[in-house]
């Protein structure tokens, strides 16, 4: 009898049964690959560390700089279990040709190096995730980053030219690089043959000039070993430790983060609108429950003749689900960065323990809802589950009182007389629409010139890579070189219609102590820049050329105050006492740094670098004049690597903006389905359940045109309230998003966000409001196989 009743159900509600499958198949579907997903981003970066053999601590040492015994400190030093050390070359964009033309690489920010396969002190990995064993002579490797810029391909000629020792290499591959393959660590390598690769140190100034070290060592005792090799630890250029390495692949990880975020929503969705349909398809179960008590079938036989039923639809469903969960799940993770190895490891445990488990949330919500039988009674078969009475006004709305016109004021009522059922449509649709806002303001944000300040730089129209110029500048002299520089430039663009302030930072590396507390810290000095053109959080900005200011995370550091005296010793040898003035904050180093004034006397000789040289028109000229101006330097320099835009230099820098892009629009897409598959099938669902009342409306005269319009008003009106409440919540949402990573980072007081009003308030919406109305006018058309016959009708 069981058993015939079911086949009977399924059959006789083919709409509600088949409403109820899409939706457990969707649910299976994002647990399975959200939950797998999820998995695999947080435990991402650790494992490719893991495989990579990150070490402990790493550091570059340029022989210009050092002449002690690195080798020997680090075998004496009982604390360090392992040290490999990496001999390099550091060079520069005019080093390298490809068809005879210098390097392309846009990027002003880094580092080229060119190393050896002999004693590599970590795994790199090739494109087919193999680790890289050697490189055959005549062959060169690039770091991927290079590969992807300059559009590479296998077989491509690469000459090599430093201080007059040349060789042609043919480009064999790509590979990536655990410790420097982020942007912000700004180093990428080149790796050829050992052998030829002494052909270039073989000479002494290329070896003396150049040349340097990079350090990997092992430990369990970091403050231990820092201690024993306290000694060369002035000979340093760079140095951090493994969580230092782990924050520098920040952006890349707000990519997995978002695929992880997009995973977590898809899920609330399914099934928020899963617990709203079951207990929507047993509500109209009234008759049938009614009936079956009428016999005399006692309610523990009626709840499991249910919860059969929805066990094997969700079985049926869960199934197809987890088919489906695999490529979706690879389709979300394909966004991911590229930066890093993504170990997805067997996930189809989890995915079957995912599907099962939405199984049993299922018959979880179906145990619940099938409660309430137990307070139904025969006579609720005959009055159509109604009791007849009712305390309270079914809506606080009148249509007497009201101004609004018939169909308005249905589509109203119907929403504020059943608040759960519309708050599920509501709640969906305002989590779509809060990601695309957050994606929207992240990507306006890692696109905007404005984040420019947070790289230690001035406000500028515009940011040129100088090339070789900037190690001319690496001297004792280095600082008045600067500035003559920086005012023939001003001189250059005068004469060409472009008046404009040009200025550039340089970083040195040193110690910084205060008390007994002592740090390792970026020194930035700006050229041609004044105190004030920069951003303080406190404080007043240094006036004098012993005052200085210091970021908040360096402050709590060494435990200083505004007013206190630092010692800053430098690369040098020589050492200089500063007074705080102010503290800022800043993401270089890891937002470890110090700004000296314009005009303290600084030896560039120990010099790491220059992020570029700073343009800032001074007639206030329009984005669209800026970039022609641009293309003007362009020809003026052509000896500059690039010039880009103040947003283009940020874009870079972060490198993870064309990756949000592609996240954005990725979820606009899930968007738009999802928000016309639940605004189908819940619109289905109503039609089922108020059939007697369509057909009641028809009885005395309604037009199928206006209940078309009333069933199509209610989910716009719903949708149209997300989107209002998403709009509103949008930039508090973002700051809840992107605060802590930007923490992490050294902005403690997070960044100053930018929006795309065009998508924000225009397209989006459009988009949303578009697919919503469109989905429930086509399935509100099923409404004219509902006649006025059918007002007795409660099947």
């Amino acid at each position: 009898m069981y058993l015939q009743i079911l086949k009977k159900d399924l059959k006789r509600k083919k709409a509600m049964n088949v409403i109820l499958l899409v939706f457990i198949i969707l649910a299976s579907m994002f647990m399975s690959s959200g939950v797998s997903n999820i998995i695999t981003v947080t435990t991402a970066l650790d494992s490719y560390f893991e495989m990579a053999d990150v070490p402990d601590y790493w550091v570059l040492s340029e022989n210009k700089s050092s002449d002690k015994d690195i080798c020997g400190t680090l075998e004496n030093a009982s604390a360090i279990d392992e040290f490999r050390i990496e001999e390099f070359i550091r060079m520069s964009q005019s080093n390298i040709t490809r068809f005879g033309e210098p390097l392309d690489d846009s990027n002003v920010n880094q580092i080229l190096v060119l190393q050896s396969d002999r004693d590599m002190g970590m795994n790199y990995f090739l494109d087919d995730e193999s680790i890289l064993k050697s490189v055959p002579k005549g062959e060169i490797y690039v770091a991927r980053y290079i590969e992807e810029n300059m559009g590479l391909k296998a077989g491509d000629k690469i000459t090599v030219e430093i201080e007059g020792v040349s060789r042609e290499f043919t480009f064999a591959g790509s590979f990536r690089d655990a410790v420097c393959g982020t942007e912000l660590i700004g180093i990428k390598r080149f790796i050829i043959n050992g052998e030829e690769f002494d052909e270039y140190m073989s000479d002494e100034t290329i070896k003396n000039v150049y040349g340097g070290k990079f350090l990997y060592i092992h430990t369990a005792d970091l403050d231990k070993t820092l201690s024993q090799i306290a000694d060369i630890s002035d000979s340093f250029t760079f140095e951090c430790d493994a969580d230092t390495l782990n924050q520098s692949y920040i952006f890349d990880m707000i990519i997995t983060g978002f695929v992880l975020v997009v995973s977590l929503i898809l899920i609330i969705i399914s099934f928020a609108v899963l617990r709203f349909t079951i207990s929507f398809t047993l509500s109209e179960e009234f008759r049938e429950i009614g009936v079956m008590k009428a016999i005399g079938i006692r309610n523990i036989k009626i709840r499991g003749l249910y919860l059969t039923k929805y066990f094997a639809i969700s079985a049926i469903g869960a199934a197809i689900g987890l088919a489906f969960s695999y490529p979706f799940g690879k389709m979300l993770m394909s966004l991911s960065t590229n930066s890093i190895i993504i170990n997805e490891g067997n996930t189809v445990f989890v995915n079957v323990i995912c599907a099962v488990l939405v199984t049993a949330i299922i018959l979880l919500f179906c145990l619940g809802c099938t409660g309430r039988v137990s307070k139904m009674s025969p006579i609720d078969a005959v009055r159509n589950g109604q009791t007849g009475e009712r305390f309270r006004k079914k809506s606080v709305m009148s249509l007497g009182k009201s101004r609004l016109g018939t169909t308005v004021f249905l589509a109203a009522n119907d929403i504020v007389s059943s608040p759960k059922r519309y708050a599920v449509i509501i709640l969906t649709f305002f989590l779509c629409m809060s990601l695309l806002i957050i994606l929207s303001n992240a990507t306006a944000s890692l696109k905007s010139g404005k984040l420019l300040k947070y790289f230690g730089e001035a406000d500028c129209h515009a940011v040129t890579d100088i090339g070789d110029e900037a190690m001319k500048f690496m001297t004792e002299d280095g600082h008045e070189k600067v500035e003559k520089y920086l005012e023939d430039m001003e001189q250059t663009l005068a004469e060409n219609g472009m008046p404009a302030e040009c200025m550039t930072e340089y970083y040195i590396y040193s110690m910084i102590g205060h008390g007994e507390y002592e740090s390792k810290t970026a020194i930035l000095q700006g050229t041609g820049t004044a105190m004030d053109m920069y951003e303080y959080i406190e404080g007043t900005p240094p006036q004098n050329s012993n005052e200085i200011a210091v970021t908040t995370l360096l402050a709590k550091k060494l435990g200083a105050e505004i007013g206190d005296t630092v010692t800053l010793s430098y690369p040098t040898g020589e050492t200089a006492e500063f007074i705080i003035t102010a503290l800022y904050q800043s993401m270089v180093n890891q937002g470890i740094s110090v700004r000296v004034h314009t005009d303290c006397d600084i030896n560039y000789i120990a010099a790491s670098g220059s992020p570029g040289t700073q343009i800032k028109f001074t007639d206030g000229p329009d984005d669209k004049e800026v970039l022609r101006r641009i293309e003007k330097i362009k020809e003026l320099y052509p000896k500059f690597s690039s010039v880009k835009t103040a947003g283009e230099t940020v874009k870079d820098t972060t490198g993870v903006g064309g990756a949000i892009d592609a996240v954005k629009k990725m979820s606009a897409v899930l968007t738009v389905i999802l928000a016309a598959l639940i605004t189908v099938l819940m619109e289905r669902s109503f039609i089922a359940k108020e059939q007697a009342e369509i057909a009641l409306m028809k009885a005395i005269g309604v037009r199928n045109a206006k209940i078309y319009g009333q069933h199509t008003l209610r989910f716009f009106i719903s949708a149209a309230a997300a989107v209002l409440l998403a709009e509103l919540f949008g930039m508090p949402f973002t700051k809840l998003c992107f605060d802590p990573i930007f923490g992490t980072m050294g902005l403690e007081m997070g960044v100053e966000y930018m929006q795309n009003p065009v998508e924000i308030y225009a397209v989006f919406p459009v988009i949303v409001l578009t697919a919503t109305a469109v989905s429930a006018f086509l399935t509100a058309l099923y409404t004219r196989k509902i006649k006025s016959s059918d007002t007795a009708n409660i099947e």
